[in-house]
């Protein structure tokens, strides 16, 4: 028998039903074990790795009831399926077998070809689980390589240049020039990754939004601190337009990540000489009160088909920026989901040639 053909363990305390069960299945490629009794059926699951098992309800000294609540009590076993095999026919035999953690019920006598049928349904499922828990596990690994090994020594990068920098130490204008260029580029990267590594969290049901009441204003003033490198290299001007203090209730570190990504998407797409404008006020909706914020450029715009697809995670919808700037589509994604998170709202009003304004409401 191949080592990588699935197993079955039949469990029966008659000696013909487990022969019965065997010769149905012998041509089925499946690595077979019995046990006549609960007692040896533990301490087979104990001693090796079964995919499945034919469980027997009836059986002296210990039932197949109680055998099926030990291997799904036990986190070893806990993931083999259980498949009752008996003759009790009772709708309440039924329910309690479902119960306890079994994933299917067939009652004596039986049909041949629809035993064949649920085995192979089973171990087709079991099959597909453990290669979803082997692609999980690599999708872990990639994250963790993201989160640490890429994303630390990028951060690093920009941060050594940038402190370079404002050294006062000479360098041609040249140098000084490539120099910023790494700046951004790095910190351009920096951002993918830490896009990628957020949404990834966040679609694994790892991340949770930790709402305490904020100063907006404070959010919005590092957002522009951040992508103002970006900003001059294009000779864009950001305005931040007459605001005060607003405190509304969101988690701190994804709203900022939500304006640093509007803000490089408008910085991206608009032109050289081009402008932006950040505001930031307080709306009123139905006896509700929200911080209204605004990202407005004057770029290249989105068409009405295309905005349909921004925010949208069915669809990966990426263009060029205005100076060739490369993007991943993950970061609207983003915005969405912690803005959604967040108890808010988020869109887009945008039309080709005459720019984009995107906003976000918060609750107060």
């Amino acid at each position: 028998m191949n080592s990588a053909d699935p197993s079955i363990l039949i469990v029966d305390d008659m000696p013909k039903n487990i022969q019965l069960l065997g010769s149905i299945l012998k041509n089925e490629s499946i690595d077979i074990e019995f046990a006549t009794s609960g007692k040896e059926a533990l301490e087979w699951l104990q001693s090796r790795h079964f995919d499945l098992v034919l469980l027997d309800i009836m059986m002296p000294e210990m039932d197949g009831f109680e055998v099926c609540r030990k291997i799904k009590e036990n986190p070893d076993t806990t993931d083999i399926a259980v498949i009752f095999i008996t003759a009790k026919t009772d709708i309440q035999s039924v329910i309690q077998g479902f119960e306890i953690g079994a994933v299917d019920y067939l009652t004596k006598p039986f049909n041949k070809n629809e035993l064949v049928a649920r085995v192979r349904t089973h171990l087709t499922l079991q099959r597909q689980k453990r290669m979803l828990e082997q692609n999980n596990a690599l999708k872990n690994k990639i994250f963790s390589i993201i989160g640490h090994d890429l994303r630390n020594p990028v951060g690093n990068i920009k941060t050594y240049i940038d402190a370079f920098l404002i050294s006062g130490m000479e360098v041609s204008d040249e140098v000084r020039f490539l120099l910023k260029d790494v700046s951004i580029l790095s910190e351009q990267a920096f951002s993918l990754l830490d896009n990628l590594l957020l949404w990834a969290k966040n679609q694994s049901g790892v991340l949770t939004s930790k709402p305490v009441r904020t100063d907006i204003t404070e959010i919005i003033n590092n957002a522009v601190h951040m992508v103002q490198n970006q900003a001059d290299n294009k000779m864009i001007s950001i305005h931040k337009l007459p605001m005060k203090k607003m405190e509304a209730f969101f988690d701190p570190e994804q709203i900022a990540i939500v304006l640093r990504n509007l803000l490089w998407n408008a910085v991206k797409f608009t032109p050289k000489g081009g402008e932006i404008f950040v505001s930031a006020d307080i709306v009123s909706d139905r006896d509700k009160s929200f911080v209204n914020v605004e990202v407005i450029d004057n770029g290249i715009g989105i068409n009405t088909e295309d905005q349909k697809k921004l925010f949208d995670s069915r669809h990966h919808y990426t263009t060029y920026g205005t100076n060739n700037e490369k993007g991943s589509g993950l970061g609207l994604h983003l915005c969405r989901e912690f803005i959604e998170m967040n108890g808010g709202s988020i869109g887009v009003h945008s039309e080709p040639g005459k720019g984009s304004t995107f906003f976000f409401a918060l609750p107060i």
